[in-house]
């Protein structure tokens, strides 16, 4: 019996695997399709709705035609950092990257993420998100036949930030807040996690059908003794 049952402790080890892998990766089909809207009121909505072309899922297929969907809107005032050479601001939000149609799920998420750009002017800036210790985390799903598992990251890359980067400034009920001004921006993004792998369910069956005969066999080898 302690055979069988070191073969069950293996099958379980072999259930479960985690491996860290890209789960996707993307560019927008347009240019400059991604957006930043000054609210007037101390923060920064961050939004698209647009084509992008996958040009990997998992193990390398694609999609030409998918859609991502972004929305996040700034958590803190925009700090400008180094003596002004970079500009910091952290929002938090939903995504969702669907095939055309809406109807398959390759990856949503929500996340809270640092968007940290160049200093003022810049046309460049990378927004990350990651399990932990942002707050709130990033949590990924998907309809892909996949578990996702601790560490996450999610991110986007933006490109051609028209106008260039700035920041405005309001007085809120006397307080002084900065936030990024108005932009419109290309992007591209990846997203990556440990992953679960589940067997086959036929596999396991037949491995613990077999497992349970080499049980009894044992089983009466030792009643016989």
């Amino acid at each position: 019996m302690k055979l069988f049952a070191l073969a069950l402790v293996g099958l379980l080890a072999l259930a479960a695997p985690a491996r860290a892998d890209t789960i996707v990766t993307f560019g927008n089909v347009t240019p400059n399709q991604f957006f930043a809207v000054d609210n007037g009121d101390g923060t920064t909505t961050l939004s698209t709705t647009s084509s992008v072309n996958i040009t990997q899922i998992i193990l390398g297929a694609t999609d030409p035609n998918a859609l991502l969907t972004f929305t996040a809107t700034s958590t803190e005032d925009a700090q400008l950092l180094i003596g002004g050479t970079v500009i910091s601001q952290r929002f938090a939000g939903t995504f969702s990257l669907t095939n055309s149609a809406g109807t398959f799920d390759y990856l949503d998420g929500t996340f809270g993420a640092a968007l940290e750009f160049g200093g003022t002017g810049s046309t460049g800036a990378i927004l990350t998100a990651n399990s932990s210790p942002q707050s709130p985390p990033l949590v990924l799903t998907t309809d892909l036949l996949l578990s996702l598992i601790n560490p996450e990251s999610f991110g986007l890359a933006f490109s051609n930030i028209t106008p260039g980067l700035h920041v405005n400034t309001y007085s809120v009920g006397g307080v002084s807040h900065t936030t990024i001004a108005n932009f419109a921006a290309s992007y591209a993004g990846s997203a990556d996690a440990n992953l679960e792998a589940v067997p086959e369910p036929t596999s396991l069956v037949l491995l613990g059908s077999g497992l349970f005969g080499l049980a009894a066999k044992l089983r009466k080898r030792f009643v016989r003794a």
